[in-house]
């Protein structure tokens, strides 16, 4: 063919199609065989997974020659099922896939795929494999262990761990954590490289310069301005913990020495303890006890129950055990009362003896040396050192409301009040002993008139005095002046039973009864009177038994003078008083 008589533009047209068809023949010989994988993906709990796997990969050419292209894919997982064709990368050096596993809508763990060529189907552990500094990848199942890739989760992607047994621990090929979308520059190791010059950082394969593209501050690594990962890049880290026998490692994975998983029971927990701190197995403590912390180490100890009745006062019992006695130690918290031995206090402390309580003391005080200050017994008796009361306008400090009869057994310094007699009394030397009662004491009035004037006045209650008891009753007078006599009287109610007349030189005078209470009345007895003057004082006998004080009602006994003639001088009661002493017989 002449083909300097062919136009120029068909020539191309003509060359450019022959080398298409060229193309597309090569094209259709070189197509890669896909190995397939499958297998089923589970979660720590044995729930299966659900979600996302993001399959990342660059450009390679497989043995055969085909060219594969950089690109991702999305592969859904179902019920933990997981099933994808790819071309195989292990007959070619630096070529692996990257992979991501998420679930709800978050990346739970990557792994690093080395994947054969293989006419049967492949489960994850015949294609997991670890990422090697220069961005070489291993053989699945060689570094690490049978499963040294992410699929024990924990966020490694995929590293695994060089050396534990004892010759230093190393952290390969660490997926650190960050976004990767080109303007990130913080990413995060999961541990503190040492020393930190043992960090080797690798984007894409291709190490890094510390300073240069970034810089280092603990664990956390910042990109200089213009290094940062872009999105579709894979960065890696490999460095050093500087822990030797206990590298940074999956917690309960094959690959943690520290707890014999053989030896793991139902409810047992991982706690770090110790020193150096390890991980270690604490047991499911006994029931109704909390995990809590002493300061150094998780442990488990006493805990508050909400089971408890309400009102109930929870207690530690014999087995430390917290624990409570509803019936014996209650609290009323609408009324604020406290009940010890029942659940139905009356008062804001009430005390229950208990069936046993024998003679113990319901309740005792004592000081800081255990001695006792005061105690109440079981039978009621308060016992103190010291009792130190006041009175006040409006309250008497102490009142006994007493008994219509006496003790029937009464001990010597015993003192009570008898409310049928209306007399206190005590026990001494064998005996009762009534005291004495003042029914009235006091100043009275003056006049200097020739009609009666009350001077003075003594009530009697109704059912005062009792058979047998025992009246005595005295006036002291003065007369100021010695023109005229004066007459001194005495009533009970409106009977007289008392009537004298003393001289005008007479200056002082007193009348003195003594009588006894018989149950027809008042016998005053006799009356006795004295004076300091001209006159000698001399008896009168008073009024008989019959001019009676009716017990059973209420009366005055009011005491009256009068001078017997017209003039300057004057009469003053200066005391009159009455004293009742209260009947008694004794043996």
């Amino acid at each position: 063919m002449n083909w300097k008589w062919i136009p120029s533009a068909t020539l191309r047209s003509a060359c450019l199609m022959i080398a298409t068809l060229f193309a597309l023949s090569e094209t259709g010989k070189t197509q890669p065989v896909l190995t397939r994988i499958q297998d089923v993906v589970y979660l720590a709990d044995g729930s299966r997974f659900n979600g996302l796997a993001f399959i990342d990969w660059k450009s390679f050419e497989t043995q055969n020659g085909a060219v594969v292209g950089q690109n991702s894919k999305v592969v859904r997982i179902v019920n933990g099922v997981l099933q994808v064709q790819l071309a195989p990368t292990t007959d070619k050096n630096n070529t692996y896939y990257s992979v991501k596993f998420s679930s709800g809508g978050r990346v739970l763990f990557t792994e690093i795929w080395a994947v054969s060529p293989s006419s049967t189907t492949l489960r994850l552990r015949d294609v997991r494999a670890v990422l090697l500094p220069g961005g070489f990848v291993s053989a699945p199942n060689v570094v690490g262990g049978g499963n040294s890739g992410g699929g024990n989760g924990g966020g490694n992607g995929g590293g695994g761990v060089i050396g534990e047994n004892g010759t230093g621990a190393f952290v390969d090929l660490e997926a650190p954590t960050g976004l990767i979308d080109g303007s990130n520059l913080v990413f995060t190791l999961s541990a503190t490289p040492n020393p930190s010059s043992s960090l080797e950082l690798y984007r894409n394969g291709i190490r890094l310069s510390p300073t240069v593209d970034y810089t280092l501050a603990g664990n956390t690594v910042t990109f200089v301005s213009g290094a940062q990962p872009q999105t579709g890049d894979i960065v890696r880290a490999t460095y050093r913990t500087g822990i030797f026998g206990t590298a940074p490692h999956n917690l309960l994975s094959e690959l943690h020495t520290d707890t014999i998983a053989e030896n793991v029971q139902r409810g047992d927990l991982i706690v770090g303890q110790g020193s150096p701190v390890k991980w270690m197995r604490l047991p499911m403590g006994a029931a109704n006890r909390c995990l809590t912390s002493n300061g150094l180490d998780a442990v488990w100890n006493t805990c508050l129950f909400t089971g408890f009745t309400t009102g109930a006062v929870p207690f530690v019992n014999s087995s430390s055990i917290l624990t409570q006695d509803a019936a014996s130690f209650f609290w009323d918290a609408a009324n604020k009362r406290l009940g010890l031995g029942t659940n139905s206090p009356a008062a804001n402390l009430t005390i229950r003896a208990g069936s046993s309580q024998g003679s113990v003391d319901l309740t005792r005080w004592q000081n800081s040396a255990g001695s006792t200050l005061a105690s109440l017994s079981s039978g009621g008796t308060l016992t103190v050192q010291k009792m130190n009361v006041s009175s006040n306008a409006q309250v008497a400090a102490l009142n006994d409301s007493g008994f219509g009869a006496d003790p029937s057994a009464p001990v010597s310094g015993d003192f009570w009040f008898n409310n049928s007699q209306r007399a206190r009394k005590t026990f001494e030397a064998g005996q009762v002993h009534p005291v004495p009662q003042v029914v009235c004491s006091v100043g009275g009035g003056t006049t200097n008139s020739t009609s009666n004037a009350t001077l003075g006045s003594c009530s009697i209650p109704s059912f005062y005095f009792d058979s047998g008891d025992r009246i005595e009753m005295t006036l002291n007078l003065e007369h100021s002046g010695s023109a005229s006599g004066f007459t001194v009287e005495i009533f009970i109610g409106a009977s007289q039973v008392f009537s004298r007349s003393f001289a005008g030189t007479d200056t002082l005078a007193f009348v003195h009864s003594s009588g006894g209470y018989f149950p027809t009345g008042v016998a005053l007895g006799t009356f006795s009177f004295g004076t300091a003057g001209s006159s000698a004082g001399s008896p009168f006998t008073g009024l008989s038994a019959n001019a009676t004080l009716v017990p059973t009602t209420a009366a005055q006994i009011t005491f009256r003078a009068r001078l017997n003639s017209a003039s300057s001088d004057t009469v003053t009661l200066r005391n009159f008083s009455m004293i009742r002493f209260p009947a008694q017989f004794n043996p």
